[in-house]
């Protein structure tokens, strides 16, 4: 027995020596053992079904993962307050990209629509300085209008020929003053406005 313990033992009041307080000694001592080994016994016991249990969570998670992505991959729907990613793709039932929403590593927020053949025909941007834009895209995916508002508050609509040079464009400036350009096809000279 630990010699505190035989202290308070050999402190108590109604302490009286010779063989009967040895043999109550030893018995207390037996008794106290006996309690102490059932204790360590049940703690054993419990760390084990903690270990248990915590082993059960952890695979309870992982066949949930697992069991989401088998899901996923077979057309299952999932719902969420929140997507947070850097691209997303949006495909047809047969598998051809119909649309893709993206940040760029060039700060520009992108959404991309495309028809049937996987053709782009519709984009709308954030550039990295804030700036919006539109364009509309021709059946060969070639841009063909566009409609930006630029960080100096200038906003313009620009029309393009099949070949990309520039047709047409209306605009207002910052200060809020019009501006309506038309260009010849063969010099790209601006063409006089006439009423």
């Amino acid at each position: 027995m630990d010699d505190s313990i035989r202290e308070m033992a050999n402190d108590a009041p109604d302490h009286d020596s010779g063989p009967e307080s040895d043999y109550r000694m030893r018995e207390e001592e037996a008794r106290l053992h006996r309690r102490l080994t059932a204790m360590e016994s049940r703690n054993t016991w419990m760390q084990g079904v903690a270990l248990a249990a915590g082993a059960g969570c952890v695979l309870s998670v992982i066949a949930l993962v697992v069991g989401l992505r088998a899901s996923a991959g077979d057309g299952g729907v999932h719902t969420t307050r929140t997507l947070v990613a850097q691209e997303i793709l949006l495909q047809d039932g047969d598998g051809v990209e119909r649309g893709r929403l993206v940040t760029d590593s060039n700060g520009r927020a992108l959404l991309s629509l495309s028809d049937r053949d996987g053709r782009e025909r519709i984009r709308l941007t954030v550039l990295a300085d804030g700036s919006p834009g539109v364009t509309i895209h021709d059946p060969e995916a070639r841009p063909r209008a566009v409609l930006g508002y630029l960080p100096d508050g200038t906003t313009n609509l620009v029309f393009t020929d099949r070949e990309g040079s520039i047709r047409t464009l209306v605009g207002v400036g910052p200060d809020g003053e019009p501006a309506v350009s038309v260009y010849d096809e063969e010099s790209g000279e601006d063409e006089p406005q006439g009423p």
